[in-house]
């Protein structure tokens, strides 16, 4: 990766015109004799290509590490690095062929939100770079899978929120602001006041598959949706095996289906005692993020950009966690997302064949 900060007014990159970037630009920001950047105040205008450069890198870590080898640009074979590029005039960033640019959002008191200062806003843009390079683009001429462009979107959420749960300072407040109930955060009315993290807010709906539309990001909330219920049951079964709160019988589904006072039930649990067990609870959610993780990154090799559906993704999921070891994690995946109307146990999507899935998970 390289940094450019263009000095004149720069454009969006778009197609045909890709990096590089060939206008006046400032000079790069140097590194200590140690060869970091921490010595750049966040005052300085070098601190931004910084700040994105870091985070990049680190979600990036995060990511191979749970894939097991080095991510590959997909666009290796006419870039060997990635252009990133951390602020023109624009209310918008994006990841594309080569290049990551972000610019900023306007306030009403005239400031600027700027992008390349959001965590979030970075983590899911190279999110995008991620899939392109595992799951590929469909080749010339050919349509994308159906619901490849919102599977995109809702994983690129979940790789925010997965790389996000690797910093302790945000499992710590994530934990403490719900005394370790991340039900709660299940709950539309309350998301607001539990997480400041918008990765959270997008994650933590209720959304089925028939109650979205067709704008991708609208329909990318269920299975993000599903994937996150995921995580958060997985973290409640460890919490019970590891005797950290005593459940009753029952799921996320369970419990906005069949008896609305069980998310109760759940919070009054995770509240007896939550001072002494947050160091034992924020170990059960570290667990229980890097089996959902991983189940979601071995996922990324059984999918097929041209022919995609949010089955063959689901299926692959519940595949993924199955090999390996993962076989209650699995079930759970699969129950969430059954939930979110993204596969029932009727479906027959098997990567493009037909091919009954529904005995081994139901």
């Amino acid at each position: 990766m390289y940094v450019v900060r263009p000095n004149t007014d720069k454009a969006p990159y778009n197609y045909p015109y890709l990096p590089p970037y060939n206008g006046g630009r400032y000079p790069p920001a140097e590194p200590s004799p140690d060869g970091h950047w921490d010595h750049i105040p966040p005052d300085s205008p070098a601190f931004l290509g910084v700040h994105v450069f870091g985070c990049v890198a680190r979600v990036l870590d995060v990511w191979e590490g749970y894939l097991g080898n080095r991510i590959n640009w997909h666009f290796a074979s006419t870039y060997d690095r990635l252009e990133i590029i951390p602020l023109i005039e624009w209310d918008n960033a994006q990841s594309g062929y080569g290049m990551l640019e972000f610019g900023y959002k306007p306030t009403p008191d005239g400031r600027r939100d700027l992008y390349a200062l959001n965590f979030d806003v970075i983590a899911h843009e190279i999110g995008h770079s991620i899939l392109f390079s595992e799951i590929g683009l469909p080749r010339p001429g050919l349509p994308p899978g159906p619901d490849l462009f919102a599977y995109h979107e809702g994983v690129s959420d979940l790789c925010s929120l997965i790389a996000m749960l690797h910093f302790d300072t945000a499992m710590d407040r994530l934990l403490r602001r719900g005394s370790g109930n991340l039900m709660a955060l299940n709950e539309l009315n309350r998301v607001a006041e539990l997480a400041d993290e918008r990765q959270i807010r997008i994650a933590g709906n209720a959304r089925k598959l028939t109650e979205v539309g067709n704008e991708v990001h609208d329909r990318s909330r269920p299975f993000t949706g599903g994937i996150f219920d995921t995580l958060v049951e997985t973290y409640h079964d460890l919490c019970v095996q590891r005797g950290l709160v005593d459940l009753p019988r029952g799921s996320i589904p369970d419990a906005r289906d069949i008896d609305s006072d069980l998310s109760h039930t759940f919070a009054s649990a995770f509240r007896a005692d939550y001072d002494l067990k947050h160091f034992h609870l924020k170990s059960a959610l570290a667990d229980a993020r890097d089996i959902v993780a991983m189940g979601l990154a071995a996922s990324w090799h059984k999918l097929d950009s041209e022919t995609l559906t949010y089955a063959d993704a689901a299926f692959a999921v519940c595949d993924a966690l199955q090999e390996q070891g993962q076989g209650e994690a699995a079930e759970t995946a699969a129950e969430c997302l059954a939930w979110r109307e993204i596969i029932t146990p009727y479906d027959t999507f098997s990567l493009g064949r037909t091919q009954s899935r529904s005995a081994q998970w139901f």
